[in-house]
Parts: C-alpha cells; sequence; structure tokens
C-alpha cells in the first residue's frame, strides 16, 4: 500500500513531539526530601592544648614526670545538657566507648535548638549497667571487662604509658572502675544549639588525673587497679577535665 508525502509529513511532526516531551520529562530533577537536622558527638583528647602523640615523653604532669600515653579507652555516659538555669533540659544517654586512637563520631539524633549553661556527665557507666553482662557482647566492651572477684562490671577509662621515674622509664595504667569511684565530671561553660546539623565536642585534658584535687603521683602508685585510695584519687580530679562546645 502506498504512503502519501503528506502523511509520513504527519507521522514524523507527532514522533519529534513525543520524543520532545519524554526528554523534557526526563530532564525534570527529581524531587528533593527534605533532611532532619542531626547532631554528632565528637571526643577529643589533650594535654594541656597539645595534640595526643602516642609513645611520646611529650609531657609533664603536676608531680614533675615527663610522660607518654600509649592508650586512653573509657566510656562516657549520662551526658547532661543543663538549661541557663542550670536544670537538666536535656540528656543524651550513650554509653559511648571512646578510644582516643580513632576518629569515630557518634549519631545523637534529631537537633534542636537551645541555650544551655553547661554539662554534666559520667565518666563511665551508670551503676545499673556497670555489672558483668550489662552492654552487649561485643569485642570491644569484653575488653573493657572488670574482674568478677572484683566486682566485675566494666573498667570506666584505661589511661596508659610510661613515666621517667628518677633515670629510668617505668609503666603507667591508671585503670579506674567500680561504681564507689564512678567520675562525675561538670563543665560550667554556656554553649547554644541552633537547631541545625552540628557537632556538640567533648574535649577531654588528660593531665587534669594528674591534678586538682590530688597531685597524683606516679612514682608513688602507677598502677591503680583494685586500689581503692588510687581510684578515688583519679575520679576527683576528673572532675573537672573536660570542656565542651557545638560547631554547626
Amino acid at each position: 500500500m502506498l504512503v502519501s508525502f503528506r502523511s509520513v509529513l504527519v507521522l514524523t511532526a507527532v514522533s519529534v513531539v513525543c520524543f520532545s516531551s519524554c526528554r523534557k520529562e526526563e530532564e525534570e530533577p527529581p524531587a528533593t526530601t527534605p533532611v532532619t537536622p542531626r547532631l554528632t558527638l565528637s571526643v577529643e583528647h589533650h594535654v594541656d592544648g597539645m595534640p595526643v602523640l602516642f609513645d611520646s615523653l611529650a609531657y609533664i604532669n603536676e608531680a614533675g614526670h615527663a610522660f607518654s600515653i600509649s592508650r586512653i579507652e573509657h566510656y562516657i555516659s549520662e551526658v547532661v545538657l543543663l538549661g541557663i538555669n542550670g536544670t537538666p533540659n536535656d540528656t543524651l544517654h550513650g554509653p559511648f566507648l571512646v578510644n582516643a586512637g580513632s576518629t569515630e563520631r557518634f549519631d545523637l539524633g534529631h537537633s534542636h535548638a537551645g541555650e544551655y549553661a553547661g554539662a554534666t556527665l559520667l565518666l563511665g557507666l551508670p551503676a545499673s549497667l556497670n555489672v558483668t553482662g550489662g552492654l552487649p557482647n561485643t569485642v570491644d566492651n569484653l575488653n573493657m571487662a572488670w574482674p568478677g572477684p572484683m566486682g566485675g562490671g566494666y573498667h570506666f577509662l584505661k589511661f596508659e604509658g610510661h613515666f621517667m621515674n628518677g633515670t629510668d622509664l617505668d609503666g603507667f595504667a591508671m585503670h579506674l572502675g567500680t561504681n564507689a569511684c564512678l567520675p562525675v565530671a561538670g563543665i560550667a561553660q554556656p554553649f547554644t544549639l541552633d537547631g541545625a546539623s552540628g557537632t556538640i565536642t567533648l574535649r577531654y585534658n588528660m593531665n587534669e588525673m594528674f591534678r586538682t584535687p590530688h597531685t597524683y603521683d606516679l612514682a608513688a602508685g602507677n598502677y591503680s587497679m583494685g586500689n581503692a585510695a588510687l581510684m578515688t584519687q583519679i575520679a576527683e580530679n576528673a572532675a573537672d577535665a573536660f570542656t565542651i562546645a557545638y560547631a554547626p
């Protein structure tokens, strides 16, 4: 059957219109999904403002000992954000297991705006979790276990390294555990959350573990585990070891 030249022109025109229409539909950008603002938590470690350099005798503590750092691992939990009148306003329960050798950040969920006068936190675990099997049986949590014969539960802190004891290089292990020696740190430092996505940063000054209210002398007690008097000094020294900041 013969097709007229006019029919061919009509069919061609229709095809061009359809093709152009399809291209227009394909080139339309996809609809955007609203992003919910979220907060993250970061924990940084330093020694009086100096960065942590592992296995380097770069630091001097309150007792005058040069020391190095080989390990910093600890839990942080129950971070209470205090309202402008000093009353609890919001709580980040955790627990967060922190290793100074990593750059892990913790997702805190939905962000909201607020004015805060400071915060408090536990350098460790609340009593309800500080029992053997109180945390998931991950390798990291199991490595923080506190011996059963010494009460069970978990280490709150492992702070280890070496120090110059006269002319000798000795090791130290400031290990902290048991509910009676749970540090509660206070941070009297105002900050503002703007409701956008951002990061709350806790900065932990490791040199505060050696001073105020106690001058912790490594030469007199370089291994604290199981020593209630030494662990009490560490816990009380930790009370002012943290600062806090927020950045969008």
